[in-house]
């Protein structure tokens, strides 16, 4: 806004230089009036980077300034001539008089002779050239200028910010349906069968998994936390289901999920069991912590991993475990988020503190108790505690021998009072149990025998454990039929009964596992 000559009192009437003072600082708050009125709606709508810099060049039209320059970032938005663009950043607002910068040739859109103003921003700076000289007014109204475009920038990414937060959250929400569809917080309980499970990642998912698939549960744990974790579990769900319809499930699940899992850098521990409504149960362990067979009296057995985890070394083979759960026996499955819980003394929670909650917790309350143990201990891993429960309900029986074969009596008195009398495995059952008592004490020199059992239909459940001396009688010499002898004839026997018999070294300890039967009739030989 120009200001009209004052000729009325002449230049030296002091009145006169105070109006005109007065009315260059009225044009010069008009000017910023106007400057602000129309900047700052369009500062405010702000949706990118390149339109601050046409804010920038409008504001420069404003003051009169043929050329003005934004940087941001580091970046200059639209570009700047060559001398310019090498200039450091200003600390405060400066204004570079004319002739301070050469800005003649080589340069190309140069005006000579030039003042360059430069006003820092909170990301970078203004820089506007191309007139003699900036007033103090003009540097001001830039001033205001950066402050804002500061507050607009500032406004535009934090608008990025909610956006890129609110697809995360979006994400995140996805992929937590994603990992609870294959890591639902509730199983099945199978048909004869108790299920407990409690699920508890780290974060809103996490790598700890566990799923049914036909008769199978499943529990395991992937390497790392967060959507990586979340993303491989879902692939080895997936795996898992195909590969539990393979002839050879391990080498299925070798050939689905190893060279991925190698190839990520990614790994994964697995505990599956297979269960069945008699009370037979397939263990697999591949580099997860020890499953626990919690038997009806509080014993502990351990099922230890056969192989490491899938993904990091070639797997030739994955071995299985037999086991049977009898009446009141339970099988206790959990990830590591458990025993590495630590105090505030930096103490694992640990496994000998994890054993001994579970020799004493009943099986149906051991999830319960563990959380209530992990009261003053933090979990910084996922958590998992499954919990497979035989209905104690159920018939069975228990029995506790010493290592003396005048106690031999109780293997008929258990069998009879598990089997019915006329149950067409009483009989071959009792030869047969009774032969391995003897095998045990007399060759084997235990001292103690347990004898655990259930009939189911027309088979019995057998588990005989002994402290004795270490000897597979699966792998024992078979002889042929024939005359009476000790040693050799009894295997016999539990043989032609035995439709399953599996032998396990546990804890220093012997443990046989029969499925007997009423051996089938050998059909008389063909007439002449």
């Amino acid at each position: 806004m120009s200001v009209p000559a004052l000729t009325a009192g002449g230049q030296d009437d002091p009145q006169a230089a105070l109006f005109t003072e007065l009315l260059e600082q009225v044009a010069d708050l008009s000017d910023q009036l106007v400057f602000l009125h129309r900047l700052i709606p369009q500062a405010l709508a702000l949706a990118s980077e390149a339109q601050a810099a046409e804010l920038v060049q409008e504001a420069a039209t404003l003051i009169n300034t043929p050329r003005a320059a934004l940087k941001l970032g580091g970046q200059w938005i639209g570009g700047a001539p060559g001398w310019l663009r090498d200039r450091p950043a200003p600390r405060r607002p400066t204004v570079l008089p004319t002739g301070a910068m050469h800005t003649g040739a080589p340069f190309v859109d140069a005006w000579r002779p030039t003042a360059v103003l430069l006003i820092p921003c909170v990301d970078g700076h203004v820089a506007m050239w191309g007139k003699r000289q900036f007033q103090a007014g003009e540097r001001s109204l830039i001033e205001t200028l950066a402050r804002l475009l500061d507050a607009a920038l500032e406004a535009q990414r934090a608008r990025r910010e909610a956006q890129r937060h609110a697809l995360q959250q979006r994400d995140r929400q996805q992929a937590q349906a994603v990992w609870r569809a294959v890591a639902p917080e509730t199983l099945v309980s199978p048909a004869g069968y108790q299920l407990n499970l409690h699920s508890q990642p780290a974060s809103d998912f996490g790598g700890d998994f566990q799923f049914q698939e036909r008769d199978w549960v499943v529990v395991g744990d992937v390497s790392g936390k967060g959507l990586p974790a979340a993303i491989i579990t879902a692939m080895f769900a997936t795996s898992f289901t195909v590969a539990v319809r393979s002839a050879v499930l391990n080498d299925a699940l070798i050939d689905a999920l190893h060279d991925h899992l190698e190839r990520s850098g990614a790994f994964c521990t697995l505990a599956a069991v297979q269960v069945r409504p008699d009370g037979a149960l397939r263990v697999l362990n591949v580099g997860h912590p020890p499953v626990l067979v919690r038997r009806a009296d509080g014993s502990l057995e351990e099922i230890r991993a056969t192989a490491p985890p899938i993904g990091t070394f070639p797997l030739v083979n994955i071995d299985f475990e037999r086991v049977w759960l009898h009446p009141g026996d339970a099988l206790l499955m959990y990830s590591d988020g458990l025993f590495e819980a630590e105090d505030d003394r930096g103490a694992p929670f640990g496994l000998d503190r994890l054993n001994a909650l579970a020799s004493t917790a009943a099986p149906g309350d051991f999830n319960a108790e563990a959380l209530r143990a992990l009261q003053t201990y933090t979990v910084t891993d996922d958590l998992t505690l499954l919990t497979l429960h035989r209905d104690p309900a159920a018939p069975g029986v228990h029995r506790r021998l010493p290592g003396d074969l005048a106690a031999l009596p109780q293997v008929g008195e258990a069998l009879r009072e598990a089997l019915a009398p006329d149950h067409p495995a009483l009989l071959p059952a009792e030869l047969a149990v009774t032969e391995l008592v003897v095998n045990a004490v007399r060759h084997g020199g235990a001292t103690r025998v347990d004898l655990r059992l259930h009939a189911s239909g027309n088979d019995l459940l057998l588990t005989l454990t002994d402290d004795g001396a270490p000897f597979d009688p699966t792998r024992a010499e078979e002889r042929e039929a024939g005359e009476l002898r000790e040693h050799g004839y009894g295997l016999l026997i539990v043989r032609r009964c035995a439709r399953e018999w599996h032998y396990a070294r546990k804890g220093g300890g012997n443990r046989q596992t029969l499925r007997l039967r009423a051996p089938a009739p050998v059909p008389p030989p063909p007439g002449p």
